[in-house]
């Protein structure tokens, strides 16, 4: 290594302390910063200079050069090389000495290892030294095989869904006859029946959880300072599945925006962009450390919306290179990054950033406040700033109201929301079939069982009424479903499955008993129902575990 005096000026004037260090003398802090510089990418400390960038004039002896390598070298396991000269700045003699990256890591000082951050070293981490370990062999976090699984352990229908996306987005090259085991095998996702990657297990597990408790998703919409609960749901099953239903919950708790225009349609906005979410949850799912015990956690307040995931930026990644727009990719769970490139949920590694702040600015939104530290990465989404927004809605209702014709028009309400953070019991479309919520209705009441009651043409059609009727009950959906005749023929039974089918398409994930809260049915009839969606040809398909999986809507020519 030869350095002259200008190339050493422009590295002290550049001053990138992630890969500097200026030492007015040789000490044991020079030892450990050798040992965090071979850990990342290397750098040069600098001998003879002050933390201000000016010489010295210490006098060093002849023979330092050797003694500081040699110093270095015994002192850390494995042992780090080190290139040293004596150089001139400023008129001064000073020692540069260029730490390499080791190609075996971690290396460790007295036992203890160390990553730069910023300008101050600091201790690994058990994680973070099991992940530098993993990175220097070529593997990742994900490349682990579990002990104790097995292929029984899989779901290959879970596999045959990521097949087809990943065709779809045109990413694979996967045909209708590829069996999905040997598909595993052949990403290396699997090495044989009972040795299974990590990231097999969590992408495509019957139920991840058993392994993985931690591998949920905590989201939870809160009133005012966060004291009172207003929904939550715990989001679990396989990692492929969770960022779509965790948009489900985030749209139904926050408000969308009707903004007046000129065009013949108003401009609609979410309160927090969809698409940023989108990939900040991503980004949280696909990169966090599943080895910390801790769940990936949402919290949306009143006046923010937090993202959560555990672990920390990589150990060679800070937060000034995220920041930049073109930063180099470095993802944790190489396998489980390449399968969310593969079905679209993430693009071209390292580009995330660059589309979070494209969402923020379209939508009106500030970017997204980051930071990590005490073992968490956190994103902090505040709401879309004030314009003429005329009416706050919830989208998740699914219905346009006509507004030349009733006085529910926004416009004539003054621009009022019509809701706010909402839990299941205040769901407006639990509403549109609640006979109490619909009495006060202008355009609900008109289907009210309640008021249809004085009504001779509409009683004549109200299930209520007609259960009690000996000529009515023969249309009674409740009591036609149990005769085998009139069940073949009946409208209303044929009605009520196409509802709940159009119900799920609207509410991917929702499950039996909101179903029948839905359409006002017991769970049995409900039961029965779906169970003819499923038959002859398949239209829906349930995901996730007993206790919080749901049905989700899937066209037939889709179906593998």
């Amino acid at each position: 290594m030869t350095m002259t005096e200008k190339e050493l000026d422009i590295i002290i004037k550049e001053h990138e302390m992630q890969t500097l260090e200026l030492k007015e003398s040789f000490g044991v802090e020079c030892i450990e910063t050798a040992c965090a510089f071979a850990n990342a990418h290397g750098g040069y400390i600098i001998i003879g200079v002050d933390n201000t960038g000016n010489p010295t004039k210490t006098q060093l002896r002849t023979e330092a050069l050797r003694d500081y390598e040699n110093r270095i070298a015994t002192a850390t396991e494995p042992s780090v090389a080190v290139d040293s000269e004596k150089t001139v700045f400023c008129n001064t003699q000073v020692i540069v000495l260029k730490v390499l990256e080791n190609p075996l890591k971690p290396v460790a000082y007295k036992g203890r290892s160390f990553i730069r951050k910023g300008s101050v070293n600091h201790q690994m981490t058990p994680s973070e030294i099991a992940e530098c370990h993993l990175k220097s062999t070529g593997a990742s976090m994900d490349a682990v095989i579990m002990p104790g699984v097995t292929r029984d352990d899989l779901d290959m229908d879970a596999v045959r869904r990521y097949m087809k996306k990943a065709v779809k987005e045109k990413r694979r090259n996967f045909s209708n006859d590829d069996d999905p085991w040997d598909i595993l095998k052949k990403l290396e996702w699997v090495k044989s029946e009972t040795e299974i990657t990590r990231a097999a297990y969590l992408l495509f597990a019957k139920e991840p959880q058993i392994k993985f408790p931690q591998a949920i998703i905590h989201a939870g919409a809160f009133k005012d300072d966060g004291c009172y609960i207003l929904d939550s749901r715990d989001i679990d099953g396989n990692i492929q599945d969770q960022v779509d239903e965790t948009l489900v919950f985030i749209k139904r708790n926050i408000r969308q925006s009707i903004v007046v225009s000129a065009k013949a349609e108003h401009d609609r906005f979410w309160e927090y962009p969809i698409e940023a979410l989108r990939e900040t949850i991503t980004n949280a799912i696909c990169h966090r450390d599943y080895g910390s015990p801790h769940d990936i956690q949402i919290k949306i307040l009143a006046d923010r919306l937090i993202v959560y995931s555990p672990g920390q930026l990589p150990f060679d990644m800070s937060m000034e290179m995220l920041m930049t727009e073109n930063h180099p990719s470095r993802p944790r769970n190489k396998l489980i990054a390449q399968a969310f490139y593969d079905i679209h949920l993430i693009e071209h590694y390292g580009s995330g950033m660059k589309r979070i702040k494209q969402e923020c600015d379209q939508n009106g939104n500030d970017y997204p406040i980051m930071q990590n530290e005490m073992g968490t990465f956190s994103t902090t989404y505040l709401p879309r700033k004030a314009d003429d927004t005329i009416n706050a809605i919830n989208d998740t209702t699914k219905h346009d109201v006509d507004t030349t014709k009733h006085d529910s028009d926004p416009i004539k309400q003054g621009g009022e929301p019509i809701n706010e953070h909402v839990n299941s019991a205040d769901d407006p479309i639990k509403a549109e079939n609640d006979p109490i919520k619909a009495e006060n209705d202008p355009i609900k009441a008109e289907n009210d069982p309640k008021k249809a009651e004085n009504d001779p043409i509409k009683a004549e059609n109200d299930p209520i009424k007609a259960e009690n009727d000996p000529i009515k009950a023969e249309n009674d959906p409740i009591k036609a479903e149990n005769d085998p005749i009139k069940a073949e023929n009946d409208s209303v039974k044929t009605d009520l499955k196409e509802r709940i089918y159009s119900i799920i398409e609207s509410f991917p994930g929702i499950n039996r008993t909101k179903i029948a809260q839905e359409v006002g049915k017991s769970v049995e009839t409900v039961k029965r129902n779906l169970a003819k969606l499923k038959s002859p040809i398949s239209r829906i398909e349930y995901r996730g575990s007993k206790k919080t999986g749901g049905y989700y809507a899937i066209q037939p020519q889709d179906k593998p």
